[in-house]
């Protein structure tokens, strides 16, 4: 880039609310230099580490520096430096090049001297100890011949660039007007630089046996020093050009706004994923070291993370999965936080699953290493942390918070919910199904979920069905009316009650007349949602139709297989159905949380869930916008019964949290009409 390209001022003075002049000035300057004239009354080599990102550039020119400074003289040195007309290298001006080995800084110093793309100039004042070079000018060449010049009150300093109250003026060769200022300090650094002011100073190369016990500490590659990382890092991240949407923008800024903590409450398919390494990247911009935890109800879903974050270009120092599924994972997590706490490396993210990330384990190398570290711990389905087995994920330890959900209240669980909605800073940002289908894409054009028809599928509880159900309804009310029953009582009784309705009998010859009427031979694109029981039966009424079919359950492995280049037998079958190998996925729970199958379409809900946040999950898995994709369909397998207490009113509930939203709403409201019952009624 010339510097021509580059929105430059006249001049630049300290602003108490950002770098300024390193930011707007020096670094983007510097890093498109060829070469670098500098005059300064004071140097320090911790100006290399905050100007690092320029540094990188210079080098990458195949630039070079050239420095003249002013050291500041006891009465001793200036003694001999005038008597010898030389400089010893016990002489003091020495003592900032003399200092920790082990700063960063300090062996970039040595780097650019070794390599030589630094030179440095001693300057000393001839008429007395006193008499200081004080001079404070900069001058850059570009690889199209351009020139610039500053001139003010700012030494080669990172406190000076970062701290003091400093200002310069700023002379371009472009600007006709200005050719003059620029020659005069180029005239005044050549003169100085080849000695040619000695009736006012004496000019002097550094010693050879200074700079070689600088040059023994070099690093073997400058790429090697933190300080030359992060800003590589950095300039990597902003070469991602990571696009968020409006929305997505804005829970970002939200985000920030209450203090690094927020739920996100989007629904599925809108793209939180994203968002979520928005704000990592947002706060990489703090140039921190941060270990990022990004925690997920299953290892398939770590994997998918994973390779959303691998796709996205974004270049970390470590990014790995560490969980349960890894051997020896507790080691390679304490080392990890080894490397970030000795500067080894800068930024890392792991992938886990919230059973590691709630593991004693985990959590004690966590509390035992973090030291210095800043974490940000990223919850998906957040939902989950709020269990008792889980909720030891939740570390105060993090210091900044994502919970992700499109849907994180826990059914029959109020602590749990408070537990999570407190966590995150009690507050949170919405973009809802009612949202997404309303918000247009500007990349498609199309909204950002797909339209969808809900089909209602009432089935009849038979004679037995009713009898238990109703023997349930009856053990339910009479517990409730107790002063001190126990909750966990109550649940099981609503769980024994819901299970009558979820696996009805009925709904087997449903499933027949359904798969008859969309075609067994042309139906893809379909996930099927069973309960544990229904699964044998429902696999084989598939089979019967010789639908090209799949479980994915529990008994399906998270783990490796052979042959798959380091695919899970999940990530196997998903693939398959993404290319139309199978026609439908046949699903219990695994399939509800974050799993991406964008190109499921329809939805067949034979056991439907009582838990809101459930059923919302499992419709999301087919209303997500994928090229070529039609309108959605969700069949709803909805049990009835006139002699069932309550049981139509307790469906349409349910049915209702997403029926609003279907583009055939009217339709779906006559059907529940006529077996009377008001849709509007349970909004």
């Amino acid at each position: 880039m010339s510097f021509q390209d580059l929105h430059l001022h006249v001049s630049y003075e300290s602003d108490s609310n950002k770098n300024r002049l390193l930011d707007e000035f020096y670094i983007p300057v510097l890093e498109n230099s060829k070469k670098y004239f500098r005059i300064a009354g004071f140097f320090s080599s911790t100006s290399l580490s905050v100007a690092a990102e320029g540094i990188e550039g210079l080098i990458k020119n195949d630039g070079k520096m050239y420095l003249l400074i002013s050291p500041e003289l006891s009465e001793e040195d200036y003694s001999i430096i005038s008597k010898s007309q030389n400089i010893e290298e016990n002489c003091s001006i020495f003592s900032d090049f003399i200092m920790d080995t082990k700063d960063d800084h300090l062996k970039a110093l040595a780097w650019l001297l070794d390599s030589g793309r630094l030179e440095i100039k001693i300057v000393v004042g001839k008429k007395s100890r006193n008499s200081l070079f004080h001079q404070k000018v900069g001058i850059f060449f570009d690889n199209d011949g351009n020139m610039l010049s500053f001139s003010g009150s700012i030494n080669e300093t990172a406190q000076a660039w970062i701290n003091n109250i400093e200002e310069f003026k700023v002379f371009r060769s472009w600007n006709a007007g200005q050719v003059d200022y620029l020659q005069s300090d180029l005239q005044k650094f050549s003169a100085y630089w080849g000695n040619e002011r000695k009736d006012t100073a004496l000019v002097f190369d550094l010693p050879s046996s200074i700079k070689e016990k600088i040059i023994h500490i070099k690093p073997r590659d400058v790429w090697d020093l933190n300080i030359m990382r992060r800003y590589k890092k950095d300039s990597a991240i902003k070469k991602s050009k990571l696009s968020l949407f409006p929305h997505q923008a804005q829970a970002v800024e939200a985000w920030v706004k209450n203090g690094y903590s927020l739920l996100m409450e989007m629904a599925t398919g809108t793209g939180k994923t994203r968002t979520a390494i928005g704000c990592l990247l947002r706060k990489l911009e703090d140039h921190e070291t941060l270990l990022t935890i990004v925690a997920t109800p299953q290892n398939t879903l770590s994997r998918q993370w994973k390779d959303d974050f691998t796709k996205l270009a974004i270049q970390l120092d470590y990014a790995e999965i560490i969980d349960g599924s890894v051997s020896k994972w507790p080691k390679k997590l304490e080392l990890l936080l080894l490397d970030l706490n000795e500067q080894r490396i800068c930024t890392a993210i792991v992938f886990t699953t919230h059973a590691t990330a709630s593991d004693q384990k985990f959590v004690n190398i966590i509390l035992n290493n973090k030291f210095q570290t800043k974490i940000l711990f990223i919850a998906d389905e957040v939902h989950a942390t709020g269990s008792a087995k889980q909720r030891d994920a939740l570390l105060q330890e993090y210091d900044y918070r994502i919970g992700l959900s499109a849907t994180p209240e826990r059914m029959f669980d109020e602590n749990g919910t408070s537990l999570i909605r407190s966590y995150f800073g009690n507050k949170s940002f919405e973009f809802t199904i009612s949202d997404a289908l309303a918000t247009i894409n500007p990349l498609t054009g199309r909204p950002f979920l797909n339209h969808f028809l809900y089909c209602p599928i009432f089935v009849e509880l038979t004679p037995s069905e009713n009898k238990l159900y109703n023997k349930y309804s009856q053990q339910i009310a009479i517990m409730k009316a107790q002063d001190d029953y126990d909750p966990n009582d109550l649940q099981k009784l609503y769980d024994r009650r819901a299970a009558v309705s979820k696996n009805a009998e009925e709904k087997y010859e449903a499933l027949n007349v359904l798969l008859e009427k969309l075609n067994p031979e042309k139906i893809v694109d379909t996930i099927l949602f069973v309960s544990d029981k229904q699964i044998k039966k429902s696999f084989d009424i598939l089979s019967d139709k010789h639908i090209k079919r799949a479980k994915i359950t529990e008994q399906e492995s998270a783990s490796k297989i052979v042959n798959s280049g380091g695919d899970t037998e999940r990530q196997e079958i998903i693939s398959q159905f993404n290319h139309r190998q199978l026609q439908f996925l046949v699903g219990i729970k695994c399939l509800d949380e974050g799993i991406d199958i964008p190109n499921a379409r329809i939805a067949i809900l034979m056991s439907s869930s009582t838990n809101p946040r459930e059923f919302v999950q499992r419709v999301g898995r087919v209303i997500r916008q994928a090229e070529g994709k039609q309108i959605s369909e969700i069949y709803d397998f909805i049990a009835t019964s006139d002699s069932a207490d309550g049981l139509l009113k307790k469906e349409s509930q349910r049915a209702q949290l997403i029926a609003v939203n279907a583009d055939n709403y009217k339709e779906v409201k006559e059907a529940f009409s006529q077996r009377g019952v008001n849709l509007d009624a349970n909004q």
